[in-house]
């Protein structure tokens, strides 16, 4: 049932304003002018080097090559190519404002509209987790997270150039956007908005993108927009309805920023459009939370408690970071996202093609700026537990020790319930490894096929051939918690009927010695296989397996080691990992309890 807070927070409505982001638009030399002559400079070196050539055309073939070869790569480095440069070239017009760059935006435009779909070929489905067909349906635009971000582009393009661009041009933006995302958003209905099955990211994701197309619209009537308005309420409810109360984000802090920073993103075009004060929604326990899970899986510089398909160079905080903290209250969150703006640059490095995020950035750079020249300390919590992933994380000193539970049908699940991930500062000790470059395999049914998917190759205990099933059905059972220690039940993670008895894992954190002890409790008749992910080579000796920064020691249950090495290839895991990891498997006799000292 849902709890409605937008709903009703919005009882009453009887308009919604269209939104001209005027605010933005290369007029407003407040906010152009203000610019530090570095970041201007920045901005205009980038944008000289953004030309539009025949290379960006989006062919027939290499549209179907997703669905022949299952590579995404190869279209959506051209698609994301063109759009990271229409961005780009617009900010480097409104900062000159002298007409240097309309050409080339015009041309960019031009190219964006006379692509025949703006959907990618590894979305290109009306059913969710279906079979994508092999070319798109004109008559019947599919609303992706890509087409969304699209439509958001070519209007803020439109809102911010309504003076330099051709008009005509700029009505047949308008045009497009009306047929390709307002119509179909009104009158279609896809999964991402809601009435049946999960949510995930795609709904604020794409949500928010929408509303800035179909908000912004001139050729839409004041009716149109309260449609979109009421179907936008209707899935940002539900989206926040499948959080719980804590704030925890099934998908791990790589989709954080698609997802509830993305919820903000929304809720800030609404509350433009609407004219309504939506300080109630942002000062929620939930929305609070969901806010602060980021900085709740913070481990230090760019690095982040990783599960799922998420990686532990999950993406530094940016402006909107600091705009949510701000309008959730968490001073600490705030700095943290200013001194990384400062640090690490204002543009969002995944997210360098959308115009939205690169607008509020630069609109908010200065008060950023000097929020980062103030003192502050980061008082990380020591104890932190969420109820419905079952994720817990403690710290002490320089140690950051998390342990998973839940489940393994969550949005970008992998089979890791009971993993456990440490860190010593910045040393990544046991890891978890991510996901590899996305593919037409990494969304089907032949997902767990991957070995980052599967159970086996995280650090948690499998009994070959046996491992850990996908579906809700297979889970953990949380049979104590406290700020040192949890137990829990992971029999349920594994088909049943197989040989295995029971299981349950005990992990304590003893903040005197600061050593962690794990217990596995194992009722098998297949032998049980420890599998220890490092980046650091192990030494094994005598039930000791010894690393360079900690040492692992068996009291019970060693029988025999060894270890494999894992050639890290793949072009999205290099971003996080060095040339090698180190995959140990160690063979227990039965239950076992293992030590960890830190050297």
């Amino acid at each position: 049932m849902s709890s409605k807070i937008l709903e009703n927070t919005l009882i009453g409505l009887s308009s919604a304003e269209r939104l001209d982001f005027s605010v933005f638009s290369a007029e407003n030399r407040s906010l152009w002018d203000s610019l530090p002559e570095t970041v201007r400079k920045e901005i205009i070196r980038t944008a000289e080097e953004c030309r539009f050539t025949q290379e960006d055309t989006i062919s027939l073939s290499l549209f179907q090559d997703f669905r022949k070869t299952g590579n995404r790569k190869r279209l959506e480095d051209i698609y994301f190519a063109k759009r990271r440069k229409l961005s780009c070239l617009v900010i480097a017009e409104c900062v000159e404002n002298d007409g240097r760059f309309i050409s080339a935006i015009e041309e960019g435009i031009w190219s964006v509209i006379s692509e025949p779909a703006w959907v990618i070929p590894a979305h290109n489905s009306y059913v969710r987790d279906t079979a994508q067909l092999s070319l798109p349906l004109l008559e019947r635009p599919v609303l992706d997270l890509f087409a969304c971000e699209t439509a958001e582009i070519l209007a803020l393009s439109a809102c911010c150039l309504k003076n330099q661009l051709d008009p005509i041009l700029i009505e047949d933006v308008w045009s497009e956007l009306e047929r390709r995302i307002a119509i179909p958003y009104i009158t279609d209905h896809f999964w991402w908005m809601g009435a049946s099955g999960p949510l995930n990211n795609w709904t604020p994701w794409c949500t928010q993108n929408v509303l800035i197309s179909l908000l912004s619209n001139p050729r839409l009537s004041g009716k149109e927009r309260m449609k979109a308005v009421k179907q936008a309420t209707f899935s940002l409810d539900l989206f926040m309805d499948s959080y719980s109360e804590d704030g925890g984000c099934d998908e791990g802090a790589s989709y954080y920023h698609a997802a509830a920073l993305a919820l903000f993103g929304a809720l800030k075009v609404l509350e433009k459009s609407t004219g309504r004060d939506f300080t109630c929604i942002y000062h929620s326990t939930k929305v609070k939370n969901m806010a602060a899970f980021i900085e709740d899986v913070f481990i230090a510089q760019d690095l982040y408690l990783n599960y799922a398909d998420c990686s532990p160079k999950a993406g530094v905080l940016t402006a909107r970071e600091y705009l949510f903290a701000m309008a959730t209250e968490n001073a600490q969150m705030a700095h943290h996202a200013a001194c990384d703006v400062l640090h690490y640059g204002w543009q969002e490095e995944d997210n360098s093609y959308n115009l939205f995020y690169k607008l509020l950035a630069l609109a908010s750079y200065n008060e950023i700026a000097r929020e980062a020249e103030k003192d502050a300390v980061f008082d990380k919590k020591r104890f932190k537990s969420f109820e419905k992933t079952q994720l817990v994380i403690w710290r002490e000193a320089d140690i950051t020790f998390a342990i998973k539970g839940g489940n393994n049908a969550e949005s970008h699940n992998h089979n890791d319930v009971g993993s456990i991930i440490l860190y010593k500062g910045t040393k990544p000790l046991l890891v978890d490894i991510g996901v590899e470059t996305y593919t037409k395999t990494t969304f089907s049914d032949q997902r767990y096929t991957l070995k980052p998917m599967q159970s086996s190759y995280h650090n948690v205990v499998n009994f070959p051939p046996l491992q850990q099933k996908d579906g809700a059905e297979y889970r953990a059972q949380q049979l104590s918690l406290s700020d040192s220690s949890v137990s829990f039940d992971l029999t349920g993670a594994y088909p049943k009927d197989s040989g295995l008895g029971s299981y349950v894992r005990t992990a304590f954190l003893n903040r005197d010695d600061k050593t962690i002890t794990v217990t596995e409790d194992i009722v098998s008749s297949q032998a049980p296989v420890l599998t220890l992910m490092s980046q650091e080579e192990p030494v094994i000796r005598d039930g000791v397996i010894d690393y360079a920064s900690f040492t692992v020691s068996f009291s019970k249950g060693f029988e025999s080691a060894g270890f494999e090495v894992m050639n890290i290839t793949d072009e999205r895991l290099r971003k996080a990992w060095p040339d090698r990891l180190y995959r140990t498997l160690v063979t227990l006799s039965g239950s076992a309890e293992w030590k960890i000292d830190f050297k």
